[in-house]
């Protein structure tokens, strides 16, 4: 992931990724602050790009099937996510950004 905050941010956010498989279940997710911790959101100064590395590794069971992969903040005392909207301004479902489309194929 790539992030850039437009201001300072004021708190300390923690990163959120879920892939939701088609049963709408989460199959898999990681939850920490940048860059595993190393680089908290109240450190970056506003324009910095910011690099952030994810693996996911499925739950067992996990079934064949498109899946959403899911990304967004929350601040950690509350749980509350932060709000992510459109181009337009318009709230996006669940405060998360949809990244991509994955297809998990099960083997003969």
């Amino acid at each position: 992931l790539y992030w850039q905050a437009i201001d300072q941010p004021m708190d300390d956010y923690t990163v959120f990724t879920q892939l939701i498989g088609p049963d709408g279940q989460i199959w898999g997710q990681q939850d920490n602050q940048p860059q595993e911790g190393r680089y908290p959101t109240t450190f970056w100064d506003p324009q910095d790009l910011v690099l952030d590395r994810y693996r996911l590794p499925l739950r067992e069971g996990a079934p064949a099937g498109q899946y959403q992969l899911l990304v967004g903040m929350y601040e950690v005392q509350t749980g509350q996510r932060l709000s992510v909207v459109d181009t337009e301004g318009n709230r996006l479902p669940h405060d998360a950004i949809v990244l991509a489309p994955l297809l998990l194929k099960k083997g003969p």
